[in-house]
């Protein structure tokens, strides 16, 4: 099953972060996801939704806010400023951390 969608890093104050649109295509284990949910889930072998970007890349649903793609365009319609963001260079600076 595909469906599209929109996935949202998070919003604050009416800036939200975007990583873009693409295709929700099933659950993975998040092997390439960071932070302390894809941990959890990594290890435990626990899949979650994976989306492939339009620019190719993959965010799983343990590192975003996602939903159906008309619904996150009114989302970001309603916020006063929305900032493109990089799925890469976010788990670049995590792996810092």
């Amino acid at each position: 099953m595909t469906k599209r969608v929109g996935a949202i890093l998070g919003a604050n104050d009416g800036i939200c972060e975007f990583l873009g649109y693409g295709v929700y295509v099933g659950d993975e284990i998040p092997t390439e996801a960071v932070g302390f949910f894809a941990e959890v889930l990594k290890k435990g072998k626990i899949t979650n939704p994976k989306i492939v970007l339009d620019s190719g890349k993959v965010v799983y649903g343990c590192e975003c806010w996602w939903g159906d793609e008309e619904e996150v365009k009114k989302t970001l319609a309603s916020m006063k400023e929305v900032k493109q963001v990089d799925i890469d260079e976010i788990r670049k600076a995590l792996r810092v951390v």
